[in-house]
């Protein structure tokens, strides 16, 4: 987000102690404990290459559509004022209504996670995605808009757990921390489509446009084209297999071997019975576990008891650590990263009335607010709806791309350097990147500070996934990773609000705040174990 079947080094035994000490008070060790291949082993065996790399286009394009639908909404408001009767109050809601669903539906998609499967759960939350958004095209009013539009947070909350979990369970460990730095890095190939999507649809007159009747125009389109990679990418995973560490764990032995054997021959091309492997260490498993079916009641019942585990003692230290350091890095990443578009317009209206004058950030929001308010002041009923100038697209493709250096770095050092390293680095550069927004006075310059802080933030959430892979249990890894993007996404969405209400009227406090958060983390990242090149627990 333990360590596998195998005995931790001496160096490691005082990280992997407190985390299986309570896994041994469940009841006595399995007769089989030492019979059979530990599944580092045996996953090891069945080579690397076509299904991982087959693995990685799928779940890397789940991640990357979770990222197209909580991007699209940026593009979409200023087209779609007059359409919806956009306020400002509306339009923050718009932008804040996704993480609500998504907070609400990763805790219940990643506990059921851990309970039914990660696959079966995952192709769910993609469909629920994918759906909600297709249907809010539709949409003629504000406030069926919004409902789907949670409706489309709750599908995305969903696959981003189950998907990292789902994902780093077919890993070897020695290749674990690029490959999931692969996975977090088509977040950017998301940012991409997004902004090419966008400007290859919005800016032109298609679709239907009598004011007077139904209306499908160009955003609507765009919005049902965002929901396409969602859809896709259920239809693949149906033929993807279950994780075999989620299977193992369930005492499923049999199937487990099953899907292994299918791993080995799709990576090797060698017949399935010549699969070294027969036997499995299941000794893991706790009784409870071992059901052939639940229902939905007891499913709901055991996501609560998994919960609570996280907070038994051999746990509770480390999730607390994951909980505060993802509402840090979420409440700084989005609330100025949702701030910058608006900067830009704001740093270019202010330059363009007065071309030979410098001023601070702070300064500027100050100075257009007043002119807004002027001029809404003398406004009569009359809306346009604003097209999005093509420089906004252009500096989306700036930003996004940006990120390709940081990326290229946590794949190629991520097992080298470690994932405190990175975590650590990123946070304290972040925060301390964030005290330089008093320094910006041009466009240009909140550019490179977007690119800046966009970039080295990368290196943070790609680390932060593998720990939130790595640290937890495989019966609660799922579990875990909705747990710590609950406090995520409450980071996000306070990060939203604090921005939206304070930037004007009290400019350094959300800055501050800010910094503050990410320094603080990344201080914070130091007390977390090492889990670099470990099994998985």
């Amino acid at each position: 987000m333990m360590r596998g079947h195998k005995s931790p080094n001496k160096g490691d035994k005082q990280e992997t102690k407190v985390l299986l000490d309570d896994w041994d008070s469940w009841g006595t060790e399995d007769e089989d404990s030492d019979c059979g291949t530990d599944y580092e082993t045996a996953i090891s065996l069945t080579g690397y290459g076509v299904f991982h790399y087959w693995l990685m286009f799928v779940c890397g394009w789940a991640n990357a559509s979770d990222a197209v639908e909580i991007l699209c909404i940026s593009f979409l408001l200023p087209s779609a004022e007059c359409d919806l009767e956009l306020t400002p109050a509306r339009k923050g809601w718009l932008s804040a209504i996704l993480f609500v669903g998504m907070m609400i539906g990763g805790y219940i998609w990643g506990s059921l996670g851990d309970t039914l499967g990660r696959r079966i759960v995952l192709i769910n939350a993609m469909l629920v995605n994918a759906a909600a958004g297709f249907f809010s095209s539709f949409s003629q009013g504000y406030y069926i808009f919004l409902v789907l539009r949670f409706l489309s947070g709750v599908g995305v909350g969903g696959s981003i757990p189950v998907v990292w979990s789902y994902y780093a369970e077919f890993q070897p460990s020695a290749k674990r921390g690029a490959a999931l730095s692969v996975l977090a890095s088509f977040w950017m190939v998301g940012n991409v489509t997004v902004a090419g999507l966008a400007w290859a649809i919005i800016p032109h007159e298609i679709g239907w446009t009598d004011p007077a009747s139904f209306q499908y125009n160009s955003w609507r389109i765009f919005v049902a084209l965002s929901a396409l990679p969602s859809f896709l990418v259920a239809i693949a995973l149906v033929f993807m297999p279950e994780s075999p560490r989620f299977l193992l764990c369930q005492g499923r032995e049999e199937e487990t071997l099953s899907v292994l054997r299918r791993i080995y021959y799709t990576n090797t091309g060698k017949d399935r019975a010549s699969y070294p492997v027969t036997s499995l260490q299941v000794e893991r498993v706790s009784p409870h576990i071992v059901v052939q079916k639940q229902d939905w009641r007891s499913s709901i019942k055991e996501c609560v008891n998994k919960a609570g585990q996280l907070f038994s003692p051999a746990l509770y230290r480390v999730t607390l650590i994951m909980l505060v350091i993802n509402f840090a890095i979420q409440f700084g990443y989005y609330g100025l990263w949702l701030w910058f578009p608006e900067l830009f317009n704001k740093l270019e209206q202010y330059h363009t009335l007065h071309p030979n004058h410098t001023a601070s950030v702070c300064e500027v929001v100050s100075v257009d607010l007043s002119a807004v308010k002027e001029l809404n002041s003398t406004a009569t009923n009359f809306c346009t709806n604003t097209i999005p100038d093509n420089q906004v697209f252009i500096n989306s493709f700036i930003i996004s791309a940006s990120a390709a250096p940081s990326n290229l770095w946590t794949i190629l050092h991520m097992d080298k350097l470690g994932r405190r390293f990175f975590l650590c680095f990123s946070m304290l550069l972040s925060g301390c990147s964030a005290f330089f927004i008093y320094l910006v006075n041009s466009s240009t310059m909140n550019l490179i500070l977007s690119c800046i802080f966009g970039a080295v933030s990368t290196m943070g959430f790609n680390s932060l996934d593998c720990l939130g892979i790595e640290l937890f249990p495989t019966s609660l890894r799922s579990t875990a990773m909705a747990l710590t993007l609950v406090a995520a996404r409450l980071g996000a969405i306070l990060g939203n609000l604090v921005f939206g209400y304070l930037v004007e009227s009290h400019c350094a406090v959300p800055i501050l705040t800010v910094a503050g958060l990410l320094i603080g983390g990344g201080f914070m990242g130091l007390l977390l174990p090492n889990t670099t090149q470990k099994p998985l627990l």
